[in-house]
């Protein structure tokens, strides 16, 4: 019988294996290596956090936090290190995507006489 977490592990491992992976490894260390590019993640991390806190818990925020917000997401945006690790973080979500659609494709194929 197959065992599909140990595909799946094989596939965790390959992963790390990929451009994407070794460009989003690479940014997050120059994002890390510069005080001013990490202190910026860092606050922008824990006011993304407490705003997902607040959504969860059905709480308006604040209009101080959606200043605050809008004022650092603004510093991110200028910042080129932080820009070029979200960009890497997107291409290796692309990846996974692609992927997914890979590993989903005879969960689907299941239901296509159905939907015919």
């Amino acid at each position: 019988m197959v065992n599909v977490y140990d595909s799946a592990n094989k596939l965790a491992e390959d992963l790390t294996q990929t451009d994407q992976y070794k460009a989003l490894q690479k940014a997050i260390k120059d994002v890390e290596e510069n005080d001013e590019s990490s202190a910026m993640f860092k606050k922008m991390d824990e006011l993304q956090a407490k705003i997902l806190r607040a959504q969860q818990a059905g709480q308006h925020l604040a209009a101080e936090d959606q200043q605050a917000y809008k004022d650092l997401n603004d510093q991110v945006q200028k910042n080129d290190l932080i820009v070029n690790m979200l960009k890497s973080e997107q291409a290796l979500y692309d990846l996974l995507n692609d992927i997914q659609k890979t590993y989903s494709k005879p969960i689907n194929d299941l239901y296509e006489d159905l939907r015919n």
